[in-house]
């Protein structure tokens, strides 16, 4: 277990020493598959906007370029939503859009490989995982929220009468999440606008593509990249705008709630997965460890507020000892790469901040120097360091036995508690936490009601 964090997150890292034998291994994965285009832009739209230059976290090179869409491009895709959700898709009966986000569903299915390959290209997402863990989830989310779109009217929640949701997204966005959000929307009746920004631009564009190919009609779905403020203050007034989904920090979510709550649009809003384990005394170690080096290699893709575990003093030091051993064993390198388990992290500061914690580990041999890297490493901290940034870090501190670990989960918003009876999983957000970012601010009028319900329960 390497030494406490520092104080300042500048602490200079020790992960340049190179270590043999773990560089990068035989063919990489088909890069093609991707099937990205050399720049982006809005869904059906001649936007003639700033480009943004995207690089690929393995190397540092230049991967595409994205418009950062103006305003009145971002008005006009926003408007097609809105008259085709009006036109051509809120009349339906849930039934009718059942059958369409089913077969949404299936088509995903095909899109899985390159997803995971773009995520790979993209944010660093290592393609086994991409296909392991996100598409199995991917298509979960699919077909679970579209069985939603024919027991609305069970619920009492009936589908809107057309208009559009603004889905928010960031390299902080799992494609799950993302289809989750789309296809709520979809089953409440609504079209969607996608507004990632310009790295998380390559996977809108791909769930775009996937609902095209499902034969919903041409602008139900759309994608316009950027975040000029400008445009996003257009965006708010847009008319018909029902509801807005978003993720990333928690400043930027509060500002967003601040904007849409004079407007009394409502916000879902998604913090970022921060994890915590609890490891309780007559846990089995044997399920505890694949676990928790799991969500090490995870990293800041899939638990972008961070990991961290708190163990009870009797099975410290030996959980300690299995996860240095299993953290030094993790592969890591090229993220298109299937036996790759950690790949580099999604943002050039993300991997500043995890490598200054990462104290004694080390990077193998071979990577790329312009690359986003830091090594996987188990922290110890306390109650006098910060919790371990995002990326492939887990902080563990230990507890006496006794200690009620509700006291030290501030923040969390995922918690796993292992006990005698084995793991039991609970979500955990809270309500200082929902109120600081708006998420029970009040509805607007009763037409924004049902996607804003639906989001919710469909969250992700």
């Amino acid at each position: 277990m390497t030494s406490p964090l520092p104080e300042a997150a500048e602490a200079a890292p020790r992960h340049l020493r190179a270590r043999p034998g773990r560089g990068q291994g035989p063919p990489r994965e088909d890069a093609a598959a991707a099937g990205l285009p050399a720049e982006l832009t809005a869904t059906g739209g001649d936007d003639a906007s700033p480009r943004t230059p995207v690089a690929q976290p393995a190397t540092g090179e230049h991967l595409l370029d994205v418009a950062d869409t103006g305003h009145e491009v971002l008005s006009a895709v926003l408007a097609r939503a809105v008259a085709t959700s009006r036109a051509e898709w809120a009349w339906l009966s849930g039934e009718d859009r059942a059958r369409h986000l089913f077969t949404l569903a299936d088509v995903l299915a095909e899109h899985a490989h390159p997803l995971a390959v773009t995520c790979a290209l993209s944010t660093g997402r290592p393609v086994a995982a991409g296909l392991a863990v996100d598409g199995p989830r991917l298509l979960d989310a699919a077909f679970s929220t579209a069985g939603w779109a024919d027991k609305l009217d069970v619920l009492g929640a009936g589908a809107s009468t057309g208009g559009a949701v603004a889905v928010l997204t960031s390299w902080r966005s799992a494609p799950a999440a993302v289809v989750t959000a789309v296809a709520a929307a979809l089953a409440a009746g609504a079209g969607v606008l996608l507004r990632p920004d310009a790295q998380a631009a390559p996977v809108a564009e791909r769930v775009v593509r996937a609902c095209a190919d499902a034969g919903l009609p041409p602008g139900l779905v759309a994608s316009a990249p950027g975040g000029d403020p400008v445009a996003d203050a257009v965006l708010w007034e847009g008319e018909g705008l029902l509801a807005v989904r978003a993720d990333g920090d928690a400043r930027r979510l509060r500002e967003l709630a601040l904007d849409l709550a004079d407007r009394g649009t409502p916000l879902v809003a998604d913090p970022g997965t921060t994890a915590v384990d609890v490891v309780l005394e007559g846990a089995d170690l044997a399920q505890v460890v694949p676990a928790l080096l799991a969500g090490l290699a995870d990293g800041a893709q899939a638990r972008p507020g961070g990991s961290r575990a708190l163990v009870v003093e009797p099975l410290a030091e030996e959980l300690v000892a299995r996860l240095d051993a299993g953290a030094a064993a993790l592969r890591v390198g090229d993220p298109l790469e299937r036996s790759v388990r950690v790949g580099p992290c999604p943002r050039p500061e993300v991997a500043r901040a995890a490598a200054a914690v990462a104290g004694g580990a080390v990077l193998p041999l071979g990577l790329p120097r312009g690359g986003w890297w830091a090594p996987p490493a188990v922290v110890a901290t306390g109650r006098r360091t910060l919790p371990p940034p995002p990326g492939p870090v887990l902080g563990v501190r230990t507890v006496r036995a006794g200690t009620d670990p509700r006291t030290l989960l501030e923040g969390a918003t995922a918690v796993t508690v292992w006990g005698p009876a084995g793991p039991e999983r609970r979500g955990w957000l809270a309500g200082a936490t929902r109120e600081r970012l708006g998420l029970d601010a009040p509805a607007g009028p009763d037409a924004r009601l049902d996607a804003r319900l639906l989001l919710r329960a469909c969250r992700g």
